[in-house]
This record gives structure tokens, sequence and C-alpha cells, in this order.
């Protein structure tokens, strides 16, 4: 899969793309936000999960469905090698809102809801910043957060059943030790 970022010329002629499908289909923004929510959450979705929310019921077509695969490969690249840099698209400038790219992050959380439960129990706080009223400012330090605790080594980690023997190597069970 092509993992080249778009360009700014590709991200217009998406967005003309998307418009042309009809008012249902999502914007760049909107589709940011849920390929971010898909790169950094704790599941794999299919494409065929996700694609018919782009479109909005109706029929995609080839061209948009190639630029909006190639975004997402891309997405789950940078968020895999250096999820420091993110930034939304909606910090780079045109007409793309964050209320839009906030409604397509959590619509890509909606896609997984149970994998996502885990932080919603753990670190609600992550979560905040997408619903209304959206908080811009803390979208990006959250979606890092997020990323780290779905993806950091620690997260690995913090999957040990409780009858597993304990990760800190003491040969004891991770309830009797450090669970």
């Amino acid at each position: 899969m092509n993992t080249i970022p778009l360009n700014d010329d590709e991200y217009d002629q998406l967005d003309e793309l998307l418009l042309a499908i009809g008012p249902q289909s999502m914007d760049v923004a909107r589709l940011e936000g849920l390929l971010t929510a898909l790169a950094v959450g704790p599941l794999e979705v299919a494409p065929e999960a996700w694609l018919p929310l782009v479109w909005g019921g109706a029929q995609g077509n080839a061209e948009a469905q190639a630029l909006v695969l190639r975004h997402h490969a891309y997405m789950r690249t940078w968020m895999k090698k250096d999820p420091g840099s993110f930034e939304p698209i909606y910090e780079c400038g045109g007409s793309w809102t964050a209320e839009a790219w906030c409604a397509g992050f959590l619509q890509g959380v909606q896609l997984a809801a149970e994998a996502w439960a885990p932080l919603r129990a753990q670190q609600p706080a992550l979560l905040v910043p997408f619903a209304a009223p959206v908080n811009a400012a803390k979208v990006t330090p959250s979606v890092i957060g997020i990323n780290a605790f779905f993806h950091a080594p620690h997260a690995k980690a913090a999957k040990v059943g409780r009858n597993d023997p304990c990760p800190c190597g003491s040969g004891q069970k991770f309830k009797k030790c450090c669970g």
C-alpha cells in the first residue's frame, strides 16, 4: 500500500470528489478524524466496515477511494513511526473544522466501541476533547495519549491475565504480585 502523504492538491481533489458524491459524504476533516481514530485505536478495522461511512450511504468512486485508502495507509504509518509529530488537518488552514474532525474521530471510536472500553474506563479524560463542545487545543495531546495507551510497549504488558506469571519476573501470579 502506498504510504506517501497526500499533497495539498490531492487534498483539494479529494474534497471535491467527496462533495461530488453528495452532501451526505464526509469532508476531508471528518475523514481524517475517522482515519486517525482507526490508526490510534486498539483494533485494525477493515475498509469494508468504514468506507460506507465516508460515502454516507452513497456510492463512492474509484478515484476517491484510492485517495482515501492512501491517506489511511499514511495515517497508520505516521502514527506508528512518529506519533509525537501528529497535527490534525484543521490546524493546517483551509475551511476544515475541528468539529467535523472530532465527529469523524468519534465515528471511528464507535466502529470498535467495545475495544475502546479500557481507555474509557482507565483514562476517560483522553476522549473529552472530541465531544461537544470540542476543545481543539486538547485534541492533539489526546490523540498522542490515546496512541500511547493502545500502542506503547507498556500497553502490551498491561494485558497480563490475573493468573499469568507476573511480568516483573518474580515467579508469582500477577494477581499476587504486581496486579
